[in-house]
Order: C-alpha cells, then structure tokens, then sequence
C-alpha cells in the first residue's frame, strides 16, 4: 500500500456516490496555491468494514488523509481518502507582505496577501520571486509608488560577480 499522505483544501463540488460492488464518494478538491481541482475518491468504512455514508458541502475545509493515485490508464492524478477532518473556521490576524497592512483571514486559508494586493489571481507566495512576483525587478503594490526589488538585485549581483572572470 502507498504512503499515507496527508493534504488540505476546500471542497468544490457536491459529493456524488458511486456504485458497484464497492460503493464511493467522489468529489474535487482546490489545494492551497493550485488553479486546478484535484479528483477525490472517498473510501471510509466504519470497523465492520461497512461503507460510511457522508454528508459533506461543497465549500468545506478538510484534512484528507489517504494516498495519489499510481494508474498507468490515467494520466490525471486523483487523491483516495481514508479518513477527513474538518477544518475549524478560526479567523486570524495577519499583515500582507505587500502594502504591510492588516487583514484578517480564515485559518485553514492563511493568505501572504490581502484582497488589495493579491498577485496574478493568488494570495499565496508562489511566483518567480517572493517579492516582485515576477522577476521584472519592480514591486508594485496599489496605493504606492513602484519601487526596486532588492531580491532580484541581489541575484543579478551575484550572477554578474559569477561570470567575471578573473584577469
């Protein structure tokens, strides 16, 4: 059996049974910092090794655990869930990374930005650089001037003390 792997995300379709000799769930899940939904198999069974009947919304943060799918007939990968947990719908407080103000967010989500300074559709750090976002070399954020990135500075000092050769 594969390694028990542990993710969270939201629930973005209504849970549908399937049928067979071994009913299931099936439903898709978002993952924090993907644009793409992620197909999820829910196999739970109770301890005389009976079908579990669920009722989870779409919307809902969970904990799955379970395993990827390894199938040569499909190349789209799919998630098997043994077991879920709901997520606590705890508000935090954080501050963006782009314009230093506070906002607030749910604490399964735990945004980088606020809703102002959101970057390419995402409010997680996940671009080129953790900075600019985009390896330009200038952070723009609303409500202030543009301004030099100091990541990519440092990186293109270091590429350019690297490709001086010594004479």
């Amino acid at each position: 059996m594969p390694i028990l792997t542990i993710i969270h995300g939201t629930l973005t379709s209504p849970l549908q049974q399937r049928g067979g000799r071994e009913p299931y769930y099936y439903s898709f899940i978002r993952l924090k910092g993907q644009n793409t939904d992620l197909p999820v198999i829910f196999k739970l069974k109770n301890q005389p090794g009976n079908s579990v009947e669920l009722s989870l919304k779409k919307g809902l943060s969970l904990e799955l655990s379970g395993h990827y799918s390894n199938s040569n007939k499909n190349i789209r990968k799919s998630f098997t869930a043994y077991s879920y947990q709901i997520l606590d719908k705890k508000r935090i407080r954080k501050k963006c990374i782009g314009c230093c103000d506070n906002f607030t967010c749910y604490q399964f989500q735990n945004y980088d930005y606020c809703k102002d300074c959101e970057l390419n559709g995402s409010r997680y750090v996940q671009n080129k650089c953790p900075e600019c976002g985009d390896g330009s070399g200038i952070v723009k954020f609303p409500h202030q001037p543009p301004r030099n990135c100091k990541t990519c500075y440092l990186a293109r000092q270091e590429l350019r003390e690297e490709n001086t050769c010594p004479k």
